[in-house]
This record gives structure tokens, C-alpha cells and sequence, in this order.
């Protein structure tokens, strides 16, 4: 074939040839004829000069295009690739376009010419888009059919925990009208209601974590001896039919954790163990151990997935010899919303993850349906620090002769709160926003002495409503109270006398009040 039969080649098609003088809008000194069909103007009109290269590409792709042949010429680069660009034809319609253009030096190595073709590859691009397009919808689709699995399985537990509070509080005010109140009765009464909020305090903390907005408090930690703790408490969450077997190394090094989160990963580990079991007699076993491990151990153990420094680890493994699981299911193990069982569940699996990467941890899992499944993990060990010792409460009592402002924009909350406080013996001042607690504040600013403010208030934030009492005293004490974590405090950019966490006790209250008001 002639070098006349091969030009032929290019009187049709998508791919036009060019070539290219460097200079200023890159005039065209050579096209094939089917630029008419791809670009819409005619070989004549480029090698005339009546249109330049660069007035056709997009003015959003121009300056990638010339940084990119500025670059290849600069590196000496014989060849090279543009990354796909747009193109204006003259019905100013737009094409995609692939280029691939080869480097003409003269003698002294300057640049003078570029030779190249392009290929319109708008039909692929399009195609790209679009398939991207759906990929999008699928996974929008697929988030919201998961949200609402979230959401049954938060009502779940939040209707198991209600309907224990509810039916406690419904005996003790049957005991109250009999006025036959059986003292006994209603402290256990009272004692379940305290244990239901717990957990479902515990239930909304997994929902903090699992948002980014959980409070996270660091400290050494004796895994074994957090275990020990949890007895009485994974005797209940463990099958009756299970046995529970503890093997662990003494002594033991700590670890720098959350103890609250260590504790939800034990929980749910166990209560998986117990639920692979059903109905069936069986054995739980739960070892702790530790050791120096290097590079290709850690590897061997946990795989190249986690990015884990070779040193001393404190592990924690929970093995059951139940149904195990199948590929399917260890596949999807830590999708936030994948379950095995009905749907309303909670978090599972997907909150132990987010907790073993917020350590600085590892988990691997090995299950074999029908045999039964293992989890390890494995915890960075501190060999330097010493564990935290519980400081006894201080008992001297609080000066509860003054008024505390409440502002809370939930009346519920407010009210209990008042209640709570004037069972102390304090005076108390309620508003519903933060304005309003700053014209109560300004009204009896004699009397206040300490101010408690929810951090997410209508009319006035809190975080302003602290900013605005301290312009009028600066010495007065103000908690702010969140349901989310201090976090929301830092990110205001307030520093207040203290930070109250909801939900919190009756003894945590006075814990605080004893923080901010001095003792008789």
C-alpha cells in the first residue's frame, strides 16, 4: 500500500490527522480531510489559517492542554498523551477527544513541530458518564434502603429499652396509689430503670461513634481487668446454654483506650458468640494474651490491610463453636447495615471496626459455617503507663445557697433538670433559648451562681449565650451541656467552666456542682 493509498484511510472515519507549527494557537500546516466530518471545519480553513487548534478546545480544558505540552517538551519527551479534552465544533456542539502527539526537534533540539492524531471518543465518554451516572443512583438507592435498616434496628432497641422503662415506671405509680409502697420493690424498680437508660445511653453512644461525634477519652487500660468487671453483665448478654471460658496471661500490659467503647467491642463480640449458638449447648471462649510481634508476624496474623508498627500487643480473641458463617456473610461482616438476623439490630460489627481503627488496632475474623467462628484483635501495649486510679468522689457538701440558671429549648430535659437541682436545695431560673437565658442572667446576675446551658438552642446558641453572660460577668461559672461530645465545644471556639454530658446522673450532676462551687 502506497503512502497515497494510506492517506486514503484518513478521508473517513473518527481518527484525523495532524500536524502542528509551535507557536502561538498551535496553526494547523497539515490535516486530513475528514476533519470536516469530526470538527465541523475543513482542512482548507486550518491550513489557511482562518482557525487555530486552540480556538476549537474548551476554554475550560485549554490551560490543562498547553500545561501538558509544555511539560512533555520541557522533560525532552520524544511522544505523549493528552488526557482526554473537549472540543467546539462549529454547530457548537462539544466532542471529547483523544490526542496522541509525537515531538518534532530541530538539529539544536528546539521544538518546531508536533505531529499527532485525535480520535473522538465522545460516544465512550458519554457511555462513561452515564454509567457513572448510575452507579451513582444504585449506591444512592442502596444508602437508603440501609438507612432505614439503621433506622429499624435503633427503634428496636430503643422500643425494648421504652417498654422497660415504661413498665417500671407503671408499677412503682400502682405502689404509690395502693399506698402500699413496698420499699424493696420500688429500689428494684428504680434500680431497672437506671440499668434500661444506661444501655440506652450506651445505644446512642455506638450512634456518636459510628457519626464522627462521639467523645473518645484515652487512658491505660487492663483489658483483663475490664473484662473481669463485665461479668455479671456478659452472664446476661451470653446464652444460658453457653459455657464461658476465660483464658488470660497474667500479668498483663495495658493498653491506651476508651474504656466505654472497649467494653460496647466486648459486648457485641460476645453477644454474636451467643447468638451463633441459638438454641444449641455450646462453649464461648475468650482469651487474652500478649506478645512482641514483628512485621511479617503481624502480617501473617492480620494480613497487609492495616497499617500496624512491629512492637508489643495486647490481643483479644472470642471464639464460638456455633454455626459459623458463610463467604457471603464474612464478605459483608462490617457493612454498616448488612445483618444476618431480622431487621433492627443496631450498628453490630460496623461499630467494632470503626472502634479497632480509632485504636490504632487490628481484627481479623475466620469462620467455617457449621464450625464456628473466631474473632482476634490485637491492641498496641503500653509498657510505660500506669492505670488510672478511680479518685474517691469528694463528699463535702455542696452550697446550695444561690440560683442556677437552665436553658434548655426541651422542656422535658429543663424540667428534670430543675427537679434534680432543687432536690440539692438550689433556686433555679429556667429559659427555653439561648437569648432568653442571656435576659435572665442579665436580670438576677446577682443571685446566679452557676449557669448550665445546652449547647443547640433556637434564637441564640449556646456557645453565643456563653460568649454574651461572660461579657457581663466573667467570673461566673457556666457548664455547657451537649448531647454530642465536647468536640462541638472545641469547634465553637468557647471554653467553659466545665463540660456536662448528657445523659448524666443525679451523682453525676453533684459531681460537677462540686467542681464549680466552692465547698462551705
Amino acid at each position: 500500500m502506497g503512502a497515497s493509498d494510506e492517506n486514503a484511510i484518513f478521508e473517513k472515519g473518527p481518527v484525523v490527522i495532524f500536524r502542528w507549527r509551535n507557536d502561538v494557537g498551535w496553526p494547523v500546516e497539515h490535516v486530513s480531510s475528514n476533519v470536516l466530518d469530526v470538527l465541523g471545519y475543513s482542512a482548507d480553513e486550518f491550513r489557511s489559517g482562518a482557525i487555530s487548534y486552540a480556538n476549537l478546545i474548551d476554554s475550560a480544558d485549554l490551560e490543562r492542554v498547553a500545561g501538558e505540552v509544555q511539560s512533555a517538551s520541557a522533560l525532552g519527551l520524544r511522544s505523549f498523551a493528552h488526557e482526554p479534552y473537549r472540543i467546539r465544533r462549529r454547530d457548537g456542539g462539544a466532542r471529547w477527544l483523544y490526542d496522541y502527539t509525537h515531538i518534532v526537534r530541530s538539529a539544536e533540539g528546539e521544538v518546531t513541530h508536533f505531529v499527532g492524531y485525535v480520535f473522538d471518543i465522545t460516544s465512550r465518554m458519554l457511555a462513561e458518564a452515564e454509567k457513572q451516572e448510575l452507579e451513582r443512583r444504585l449506591l444512592h438507592a442502596q444508602k437508603l434502603e440501609s438507612l432505614g435498616v439503621l433506622a429499624g434496628g435503633v427503634a428496636h432497641d430503643f422500643n425494648n429499652l421504652l417498654t422497660g422503662i415504661l413498665g417500671q415506671v407503671g408499677l412503682l405509680r400502682r405502689a404509690l396509689d395502693q399506698r402500699e409502697p413496698d420499699c424493696d420493690r420500688m429500689r428494684r424498680g428504680l434500680d431497672q430503670i437506671e440499668s434500661i437508660g444506661q444501655r440506652a445511653a450506651d445505644l446512642t453512644r455506638q450512634l456518636l461513634a459510628y457519626s464522627g461525634k462521639g467523645r473518645t477519652i484515652v487512658e491505660p487500660v487492663n483489658l483483663a481487668a475490664l473484662v473481669d468487671e463485665m461479668a455479671s453483665i456478659l452472664d446476661v448478654a451470653r446464652s444460658k446454654k453457653a459455657t464461658l471460658v476465660r483464658r488470660f496471661d497474667a500479668p498483663l500490659p495495658l493498653v491506651l483506650a476508651d474504656r466505654t467503647q472497649l467494653q460496647q467491642v466486648v459486648m457485641n463480640l460476645l453477644t454474636n458468640a451467643s447468638e451463633a449458638l441459638g438454641e444449641q449447648p455450646g462453649t464461648i471462649t475468650i482469651r487474652i494474651g500478649h506478645g512482641r510481634y514483628s512485621s511479617d508476624q503481624l502480617a501473617a496474623l492480620f494480613g497487609d490491610r492495616w497499617a500496624l508498627e512491629p512492637g508489643a500487643y495486647v490481643t483479644f480473641e472470642i471464639e464460638d463453636d456455633g454455626c459459623g458463617m458463610s463467604a457471603e456473610a464474612q464478605e459483608r461482616l462490617f457493612d454498616p447495615f448488612f445483618t444476618t438476623k431480622f431487621a433492627g439490630r443496631g450498628l453490630g460489627m460496623s461499630a467494632v471496626l470503626g472502634i479497632v481503627r480509632a485504636h490504632h488496632a487490628a481484627i481479623r475474623v475466620r469462620s467455617t459455617e457449621g464450625e464456628g467462628s473466631s474473632f482476634l484483635l490485637a491492641f498496641p501495649a503500653t509498657l510505660d503507663a500506669v492505670e488510672r486510679k478511680v479518685d474517691k468522689p469528694s463528699d463535702h457538701r455542696i452550697d446550695a445557697d444561690g440560683t442556677v440558671l437552665v436553658a434548655d429549648d426541651e422542656p422535658f430535659v429543663r424540667k428534670t433538670l430543675a427537679m434534680l437541682l432543687s432536690s440539692l436545695g438550689f433556686a433555679v431560673i429556667e429559659a427555653e433559648n439561648g437569648a432568653e437565658a442571656v435576659e435572665r442572667f442579665r436580670a438576677h446576675r446577682e443571685r446566679i451562681v452557676l449557669a448550665i446551658i445546652d449547647m443547640t438552642m433556637p434564637v441564640l446558641s449556646g456557645a453565643d449565650a456563653l460568649r454574651a453572660i461572660r461579657a457581663i460577668d466573667n467570673d461566673v461559672p457556666v457548664a455547657l451541656s451537649s448531647g454530642y461530645s465536647d468536640a462541638a465545644v472545641r469547634e465553637a471556639d468557647v471554653q467553659p467552666t466545665v463540660f456536662l454530658q448528657k445523659p448524666y446522673t443525679l451523682e453525676e450532676l453533684e459531681r460537677v456542682l462540686r467542681t464549680v462551687i466552692p465547698p462551705r
